[in-house]
């Protein structure tokens, strides 16, 4: 079914409920008819007069259910031919009706005219689509009875004659409304599908191009994962003779060109490292292993940090009393890689002088399930509330001095929010510019039931 048949359904559809509601109306046209007939023509005339227009209402009645039914089916163009001819049938069934009344009873021409006047209102807005002649025809005739009423009871004058032609040219108005409303109504509907078919389209349209760039993102993903895997090959052996270098010369000069090597090559695996790991999760290639981790031991792993931080004079301070006790199921390395990110930011970021916490401590603990808090807080630049939302993602820094006075590619806070989301937890972050900031982040865990010497 095209959509403008479908939309001549519709309009049929909204018109067929209209006349059902104007049936109920034109209940009392029968009664009426037949009242005034009987006393013109007799009670059998009477009778004959109110089956007749009983016949034709509740037979169309009928055939618009009939058509409701098989609305799926049904031929329109026939349709509103037949509803015409209804149509022209009811009003010449009340315009006979009304000439054997003003034979019978003359002097009732006002009675004549407010029966006919009000049938032939609600009648006239019975099919849209009828041709010039049904509508001259459907018109002329109860105009014409009111016209042959006034002349039989003498009262055919300039003001029933005005009368009766504002009847008829209210009736035209009507009628001519209701066709431009169906036409109307139409043009709209037909609008509205056409707007629904190119939303549907533009739909259709963008989930082809969501693939696509999801299908380049994956091969963006594989191809930095495969490279930085081949770059990270030689930059190990670069690493390793600068390093033989350094020992084996007695050079100074040497030594400290080996020492320059060896330190922009760590700083080259950094980034290859961080690329790595972030087209990993990309692609969807890093799976969370569930081991027995004391995180307690996990945090010891982490002192060498402290030296660190002594080369930069920052104090440095590893806060783990409140950790849970025994073994948890977790992924230790990758844990430690986020603690280490955190940390590693901290001390960047933070200038001589300054100090530098990592904490861990429990949340919440039901049965085997426990949810552990770790932050990492520092006295260091900071940042603004404004950028807090940005820091997660990728390649992203607070400003763009930072990255070119302190580096860094913008990519450890955003693979530690894939882990910690991979972990099934919650990462965020709060600061001040100029007063430091508190890096965290939450993850369940269930304790391990085995000790830890017996899984190793």
């Amino acid at each position: 079914m095209t959509s403008e048949e479908h939309i001549r359904r519709k309009v049929l559809l909204y018109w067929i409920s209209m006349e059902d509601r104007l049936y109920l109306f034109r209940c009392c046209f029968p009664l009426a008819l037949a009242v005034t007939t009987a006393s013109a023509s007799g009670l059998t005339s009477g009778i004959g007069w109110l089956f007749a227009a009983i016949a034709i209402d509740t037979g169309t009645l009928f055939w618009r259910r009939s058509i409701r039914r098989r609305i799926v089916d049904v031929d329109t163009e026939k349709c509103w031919r037949d509803a015409g001819i209804f149509h022209v049938a009811a009003v010449a069934t009340y315009t006979i009706a009304g000439f054997n009344w003003v034979l019978g009873e003359p002097d009732q021409f006002v009675v004549t005219a407010i029966v006919l006047g009000a049938s032939l209102m609600t009648h006239c807005s019975w099919v849209p689509t009828m041709r010039t002649l049904p509508n001259i025809l459907a018109l002329a005739l109860p105009f014409g009875l009111i016209l042959f009423a006034a002349e039989a009871a003498g009262l055919l004058n300039t003001t029933s004659l005005l009368l009766s032609i504002m009847l008829l040219g209210t009736t035209a108005v009507i009628m001519h409304f209701n066709r431009h409303k169906y036409f109307e109504t139409f043009a709209q509907l037909q609008a509205e599908q056409e707007l629904t078919a190119r939303l549907d389209q533009a739909y259709e349209a963008a989930l082809i191009e969501k693939e696509r760039a999801e299908e380049a993102n994956r091969s963006k993903s594989a191809f930095l994962a495969t490279m930085s895997h081949e770059i990270r090959t030689p930059m190990n052996a670069i690493m390793g003779f600068s390093d033989l270098v350094m020992r084996m010369s007695d050079d100074p000069k040497i030594r400290e060109y080996g020492q320059y090597i060896n330190d922009a090559s760590l700083s080259l695996l950094t980034v290859l490292n961080d690329v790595l790991d972030f087209s990993k999760i990309e692609a969807d290639r890093i799976e969370i292993e569930r081991r027995p981790v004391e995180l307690a031991a996990l945090f010891e792993s982490l002192l060498f940090w402290v030296g660190r931080a002594r080369e930069r004079k920052i104090d440095f301070h590893i806060e783990a009393s409140g950790l849970p006790e025994g073994t948890v199921f977790a992924d230790e390395g990758r844990l430690r890689q986020i603690l280490s990110n955190m940390v590693s930011n901290a001390l960047k970021f933070t200038p001589e002088g300054g100090k530098v916490w990592l904490r861990g401590s429990v949340v919440s603990a039901e049965g085997d399930n426990v949810r552990v808090r770790f932050e990492v807080e520092d006295t260091g630049i900071g940042f603004s509330d404004d950028v807090a939302s940005q820091l997660f993602m990728p390649f992203v820094q607070a400003n763009g001095d930072i990255a070119k006075t302190y580096g860094g590619t913008g990519l450890g806070l955003a693979i530690s929010a894939k882990l910690v989301g991979l972990m099934g937890g919650q990462i965020g972050a709060r600061g001040k510019s100029g007063q430091g900031a508190l890096f965290w982040f939450e993850v369940p865990f269930v304790r391990a039931s085995m000790p830890l010497s017996r899984t190793a």
